[in-house]
């Protein structure tokens, strides 16, 4: 089997009801399809979110079709290893990171797919799997628009308690510190004593803050406190985690496995978080699993449809997978793992779930 073309389709996606963590409001957003086809008929698929940097998208596809294409075409879709070295190869000069490494997760995710595809199985089944399901909590306790009573927040909530979750995850650190305790007390007295709060503040607090929040959030018995600083602040999270005893959580901003292997070398975090579209795809996501593994670090996805739920099956520490709560109504992707009191079952269709519905690439997908 060769690899005969590379083709991309980039999506828009309209403003819905928007939400906003501390750092962003998601209103209008973008996406880009990646297909690779095969002489044997097949073809591998793969979907980079691009969240509201709608404009990035069509440089990514510059990037896969003019630069990374030709480095593929011809080649077998076994060799997914060497391909992503040369790939990076291709791109060394202007750095590793950023849209360069959502080109290269969205190809090695192609790759993945097309392998799984060939021998007629899941891909958690290929990558060797160590389960076949894992705890699942619902990120809903976003920022919503016109929400000063916290309705919305409220309904969001009780919509997935009812749905069996016992862990939500809210974001914090959008307003005064009083604002995030009334937030963290109405999640709390939602889920139960029998429930999990865990709280994320996207990167927006320096040192100082994050450890007088933290104190507090400890108090109140938050689970987790995710992404406080910057992620290139390897030192502060270091520090951070030595002065709380609440989990620090981070990770889904650091690209690839070095960076990755920094983090923990200097016990920057208590829980991984890596971000699929940032890890390089399913082979550098195995290698960090391994190191994770390695220095006895949980690991909690950021990111939980398509391609992580297979991801997360075959990583040894993954304890959650983040969900936005149990699906309803028609889904982007062809397949969806079953969610079913609390946890996400590894998916049983063929492939590694990236594959997105021809009504999706309808709706959505630009005309060029």
């Amino acid at each position: 089997m060769k690899i005969t073309s590379v083709e991309t389709i980039r999506l828009a996606l309209p403003e819905g009801n928007a939400v906003s963590d501390a750092q962003h409001r998601f209103g209008q957003r973008a996406g880009v399809v990646v297909r690779v086809h095969t002489d044997a008929g097949l073809t591998g698929h793969g979907y980079i979110y691009l969240g509201v940097s709608i404009h990035a998208a069509q440089a990514l596809q510059v990037l896969i079709e003019r630069q990374l294409a030709p480095v593929l075409i011809g080649q077998d879709p076994f060799m997914t290893r060497l391909l992503r070295e040369r790939m990076a190869h291709e791109l060394e000069y202007v750095g590793i990171q950023g849209l360069v490494h959502f080109c290269l997760t969205a190809l090695d995710a192609c790759l993945w797919d097309l392998m799984a595809r060939d021998l007629g199985v899941p891909g958690w089944r290929l990558l060797g799997a160590c389960r076949d399901r894992i705890p699942a909590y619902a990120m809903v306790g976003w920022y919503y628009d016109d929400d000063q009573d916290l309705g919305k927040y409220r309904r969001a909530i009780e919509t997935v308690v009812g749905d069996g979750f016992t862990g939500v995850k809210i974001k914090v650190a959008g307003g005064t510190l009083e604002d995030d305790v009334r937030r963290i007390e109405l999640a709390q007295e939602l889920v139960g004593s029998g429930g999990l709060v865990m709280v994320d503040a996207n990167q927006m607090l320096d040192r100082n803050e994050a450890l007088r929040r933290g104190l507090v959030y400890q108090q109140l018995g938050v689970h987790w406190f995710e992404e406080p600083l910057r992620p290139h602040d390897t030192e502060g999270y270091a520090w951070l985690c030595d002065q709380l005893t609440m989990p620090v959580a981070t990770g889904e901003n650091h690209y690839g496995r070095h960076a990755v292997q920094a983090l923990l070398a200097a016990r920057g975090c208590d829980i991984l978080q890596p971000d699929a579209r940032r890890t390089g795809g399913p082979s550098e996501w195995l290698e960090i699993a391994g190191l994770a593994s390695a220095y006895h670090v949980a690991v909690a996805s950021h990111g939980g449809e398509g391609v992580t739920t297979h991801l997360l099956m075959a990583t040894p520490t993954a304890i959650w997978c983040e969900t936005g709560g149990k699906p309803r109504g028609t889904s982007m992707y062809t397949d969806r793992a079953r969610i079913e009191a609390g946890m996400i079952h590894a998916p049983e269709a063929v492939g590694f779930g990236t594959e997105l519905t021809a009504e999706t690439l309808e709706r959505y997908g630009v005309k060029e």
